[in-house]
């Protein structure tokens, strides 16, 4: 097996013969991957450790690496939106730029928003009966809903169902209309919050209060995924127009 590795502003491109050099191949661009990802990760981490940034000096050399491979790396993690620059730092020496992490490269690192909901949750209903649970989480969905309410105020109908796709898409549930017969429906197959639904029904009421609110229509969730239906349903009334 026969294969050249050449090295073009810093990437890696591999010219192979047929045959098993393409496993080998696939191997070590896995392998590259890997250990770029690590790195760049291990520039986060360190970013997060300082307040005031860092220059590519001093981060080469907590990492032992040369200057261009952090530069190419905070290129990438720069269009990835993770880095940005600062304001010019001062050791004694020339000026140099430091770099810190923006809002979405803090946001990168893990968040326990599930564990902390699922607290709250677990308290509210130690605190109120199942029913006034599901009523505020009701609530709480109509708040919601209301402060959506002047995208969807002036749309027709159908445009409003539309746009409620549109917004459930952009939240994470997979969403898509479908059409039972003369039946309109709603099909979620990804549960934003399904862990937590599964230990607190009741937070399905908030789903319900934000469609129904927003389509200003009565509606019926047929199907759950936290009761291990295969998607979340939710029936859409007939009403006159």
């Amino acid at each position: 097996m026969i294969y050249l590795v050449f090295k073009a502003r810093g990437c890696v491109m591999l010219y192979l013969n047929k045959g098993g050099c393409q496993a080998v191949a696939i191997q070590l661009l896995g392998t590259m991957m890997m250990q770029t990802s690590s790195r760049q990760e291990q520039i986060l981490t360190l970013l997060l450790n300082a307040e005031a940034g860092m220059s590519i000096d001093e981060i080469a050399a907590q990492l032992e690496i040369s200057r261009n491979a952090v530069n190419q790396h905070l290129v990438t993690l720069e269009k990835q939106q993770l880095v940005q620059e600062a304001a010019l730092s001062s050791t004694g020496g020339r000026p140099a730029r430091s770099y810190t992490l923006t809002e979405q490269g803090v946001n990168h690192f893990p968040k326990q928003y599930a564990w902390f909901c699922n607290l709250l949750l677990s308290e509210f209903a130690s605190e109120l009966s199942t029913e006034a649970l599901q009523q505020k989480m009701w609530n709480l969905g109509v708040k919601l809903a209301d402060s959506l309410a002047p995208q969807f105020g002036h749309k027709e109908p159908a445009q409003k169902l539309a746009a409620l796709v549109e917004l459930m898409q952009s939240l994470g549930y997979q969403a898509q209309l479908e059409q039972l017969d003369d039946q309109q429906c709603i099909k979620a197959v990804n549960c934003v919050y399904h862990d937590l639904a599964q230990k607190h029904p009741e937070i399905c009421q908030f789903d319900q209060a934000l469609i129904s609110t927003l389509l200003n229509k009565p509606i019926q969730q047929t199907a759950c995924m936290a009761k291990k239906d295969c998607a979340c349903r939710f029936n859409i009334a007939s009403m006159p127009e």
